[in-house]
């Protein structure tokens, strides 16, 4: 059988260990059971942390591991849990990167969940690779590895034997691609299937929600950051905004791209795209109309910028995300 290890975290979402703990484990087993045939089960699943001690999830369930890490044997596959709030790397995060570096050696494939691509990047194996995390944990890997090259529009990265995915329930997406991987097609499919899982998800850019950072110390700028996002809609000329607060426009673009990572414009493009999410959420209006409420005369170009910032088409994301009433 193929020897998985999930390793987990205090305080961390426990979906994203349970998530995996499910599937490999009913892999070649639920569908067989649920049509009267014979189990068959395909994955050894452990689940274990870094010392072996009962941990606590982030909603209080207690819950006690197979083993600790250093007592675990050889592995074919380790899944790294979500680990909450990452800071700079402590002894323990040196220590499980080292252990997992070790593993990586002797012949395991690692793959990450949600923040657990931190400990990941922590291991220098992702340098120079592609790699994925929860889309609101983006800056903070960038700033702390940058030599990954991070995809947070992706729900899978793939690199030899390293696989990344996006957060939370990404990490069923990935048990279900490890699952034809080692498996094949039809495992997975069934698997799938019988979870009531979709498969085949690309992309979590249609969940990002569009985050305003504004703990970069510049005061002018903040101001201008929320005047537009007092006024998404209305249309503004950036050479007044700047001339208000007293900077030529060159100096304010080069200050707000400084500040914010964009520049004006992309910014404000992005405050309205929320603005039509909002309303095709909540709304029955047309697009056009839509289009003309986020300041947008032609609906063509709202399009082109949604598709680009959302990967998907106004009318897709409407079915998505529809607010039942």
């Amino acid at each position: 059988m193929i020897r998985v290890t999930i390793l987990a975290f205090d305080h961390s979402v426990a979906s994203t260990f349970t998530g995996p703990l499910d599937v490999f484990h009913q892999a070649g087993c639920i569908w067989n059971r649920l049509h009267g045939l014979p189990e068959a089960p395909l994955f050894e699943v452990t689940l274990i942390t870094n010392d072996g001690k009962p941990f606590t999830t982030r909603t209080g369930l207690h819950v006690t591991p197979h083993g600790a890490m250093d007592k675990s044997g050889d592995m074919d596959l380790i899944v790294i849990g979500s680990y909450g709030e990452f800071v700079p790397a402590g002894p323990r995060e040196t220590r499980v990167a080292a252990w997992l570096h070790e593993h990586y050696l002797k012949g395991a494939s690692l793959a990450s969940i949600c923040t657990g691509a931190f400990l990941l990047a922590e291991t220098g194996l992702l340098n120079g690779k592609t790699a994925t995390t929860h889309w609101a944990a983006a800056d903070r890997f960038r700033a702390l590895f940058p030599s990954v090259d991070l995809q947070p529009e992706k729900i899978l990265t793939h690199e030899g034997r390293l696989f990344c995915s996006a957060g939370l329930s990404a990490g069923v997406d990935l048990s279900l691609y490890l699952v034809e991987r080692y498996c094949g097609t039809d495992v997975a499919r069934k698997t799938a299937k019988a979870f009531v899982c979709d498969t085949g998800r690309t992309s979590q850019a249609p969940y990002f929600s569009f985050r305003h950072p504004k703990n970069h110390g510049d005061t002018a700028i903040r101001n201008i950051q929320e005047d537009l996002e007092r006024h998404p809609a209305e249309p503004l000329r950036y050479s007044d905004m700047a001339h208000r607060h007293g900077m030529s426009l060159r100096n304010f673009e080069r200050r707000f791209k400084a500040a914010t990572g964009t520049t004006p414009l992309t910014y404000q493009q992005r405050l309205r795209v929320e603005l039509a999410r909002h309303l095709l959420e909540t709304t029955d209006m047309s697009f056009d109309e839509i289009s003309w409420e986020s300041g947008y005369a032609d609906s063509g170009y709202l399009r082109k910028v949604f598709v680009r910032e959302t990967g998907l088409r106004p009318g897709e994301y409407r079915q998505k995300f529809r607010c039942t009433r």
